[in-house]
């Protein structure tokens, strides 16, 4: 699976007071270059013996809209270890590899790696870096139409100067011609 060249469109797995998710939902729609997002929480639980089946869960409550969506991500904020065991479910694992949107993981911190990030698209080390992993999309892309708009616009400026000086070369000629007509005219007449 590919994400869009530009993914805007996302529903949120985490659980619904999760510190993390509300880091990656400020950093993502309080971003400095002002790029618009649409997001949707879809709830579960995010740790303990049932947070498995309840993340399928709400994976299944999304692949029901998928037309809906870009990209989904699963966020968690760090916790203990034995809190974030649920991420190493074969089944949870199994959804997430065969899920129909790409699937971008930001779970726990910088040290934590799970199973779930190994199948996902994408597996990012915490949710704010998911956050400003879809806005840096925007900004290189952003950069790269202000490349192309800097290439346009040198080019139409060269193109206009070059026919700039072949309009004066014409308007040269034409009031030399004119005047040898009216030079050659007062001949005739005299």
């Amino acid at each position: 699976l590919q994400l869009p060249a530009l993914p805007r469109r996302f529903p949120g797995i985490s659980a619904q007071a999760a510190a993390g998710y509300r880091d990656f939902m400020k950093q993502l729609h309080q971003n400095e270059n002002g790029f618009r997002f649409h997001t949707e929480l879809f709830a579960a639980q995010m740790q303990g013996d049932d947070a498995p089946g309840s993340i399928i869960a709400a994976l299944e409550r999304v692949a029901a809209r998928e037309g809906e969506f870009d990209a989904v991500v699963i966020i968690r904020g760090g916790g203990a270890a034995m809190d974030l065991v649920c991420f190493d479910d074969y089944n949870l694992a199994l959804n997430i590899a065969q899920f129909p949107l790409p699937v971008i993981t930001g779970i726990g911190h910088d040290h934590d790696f799970h199973i779930a990030d190994m199948v996902a698209h994408t597996w990012l080390k915490t949710p704010t870096a998911v956050a400003d992993f879809f806005v840096g999309i925007f900004v290189e892309q952003e950069q790269y139409i202000m490349y192309l708009f800097q290439r346009i616009s040198l080019t139409l400026s060269q193109k206009i100067s070059t026919e700039r000086q072949r309009l004066l070369m014409l308007q040269g000629r034409m009031e030399r011609r004119a005047a040898d007509m009216v030079f050659n005219g007062r001949k005739m007449l005299d």
